[in-house]
């Protein structure tokens, strides 16, 4: 494995060295779009947009449900920049594109959370039953990790791909008895996991989450190899936004949490406050960060995800996090 230069940028010292940072617009006229979801894992981009941000520094937002979404616009050239977590952003730069992971501006170990029916009382129980996930996303990976730690033959557990907004109806579906064949448990970051906790009750209950796994399921920026040579000032702004806006949730919490609950589809800023605490709010990238990326590539690997394990410091630019660093 090649050798990589990893920079580590904590955002408040950052800040501070720097001063309050004012993203001035792009210096062409060429469209700059960013693409993440609206969900939590994604705070940072929501408060960009909903603030003005991103607006201000001349950059469209590309609002898509998930990170494997966000995956697909950067990959077809409908994103310049993509928002995204481990799983997908090791899918990317698997493929030979020239996107390259500029950033990572959350990480929480505990954000994937495992719901499941209350008959189904320890991992083992869901073998053979069915399982409702986002394909290919973080959390799938997290599930796979989780599956083989419990013992669980994963062979045996049917996984359901689903669109993840509709997975907490799914649930709900089962737990009443209107789908005595669908899924039985569910994998999910939020709000989809609070979001069936919430229709199912006492019906349902968390068997498991992504903590204590050795990563912390960093939340990256990539870049596309076409806006890196063409305006790579569009990337230094989008990396100076992400640590003005995760400054703006540490210090704005309650006005944050109010801003992301009406975009995340959360009943209110409490619950949206459970999800957002699972998370730390900084912008950089160090050693965890590569040794999660790994991680996941192994268990995409082990799982047929991929093919083969992706050289990630090669698809690793932090050229632009070095250039705020002074």
């Amino acid at each position: 494995m090649k050798a990589i230069q990893i920079f580590s940028l904590v955002l408040v010292g950052a800040l501070l060295l720097a001063g309050v940072a004012v993203v001035l617009p792009l210096l062409n006229d060429d469209t700059v779009t960013v693409a993440f979801s609206e969900k939590s894992n994604f705070e940072t981009l929501i408060i960009a947009k909903e603030t003005g941000m991103l607006e201000e520094a001349g950059i469209k937002p590309l609002v898509v449900t998930g990170g494997i979404r966000a995956a697909e616009a950067l990959v077809t050239g409908s994103a310049d920049m993509a928002a995204m977590g481990d799983g997908p952003a090791i899918s990317t730069i698997s493929k030979d594109n020239g996107a390259m992971i500029v950033a990572r501006f959350i990480n929480g170990e505990g954000m994937h959370r495992f719901i499941a029916h209350t008959d189904i009382l320890e991992p083992k129980d869901l073998e053979g039953k069915k399982v409702g996930l986002q394909q290919g996303s973080s959390t799938h990976g997290a599930f796979l990790r989780w599956m083989d730690a419990n013992g669980v033959d994963s062979s045996k557990v049917i996984l359901v791909p689903m669109d993840p907004i509709n997975i907490p109806l799914a649930m709900q579906s089962g737990v009443s008895g209107q789908d005595q064949n669908g899924i039985v448990a569910m994998v999910g970051s939020e709000p989809w996991a609070i979001a069936t906790e919430r229709l199912c009750g006492s019906a349902v209950h968390e068997i498991g989450n992504s903590s204590g796994q050795g990563t912390t399921f960093p939340m990256v920026l990539l870049a596309s190899q076409r806006i890196m040579e063409r305006n790579p000032a569009a990337v230094s702004a989008m990396i100076e936004i992400l640590m003005r806006s995760n400054q703006f949730i540490i210090d704005n919490w309650s006005e944050a949490m109010d801003i992301c609950a009406s975009r995340t589809g959360v009943a209110d800023a409490a619950e949206q406050e459970m999800c957002s605490l699972l998370q730390n709010y900084e912008v950089g990238f160090n050693g965890s960060d590569l040794q999660s990326l790994e991680m996941a590539a192994e268990v995409m690997l082990e799982f047929g995800r991929i093919s083969s394990l992706p050289d990630i410091p090669s698809r690793i630019d932090l050229r632009f996090l070095a250039g705020l660093d002074t």
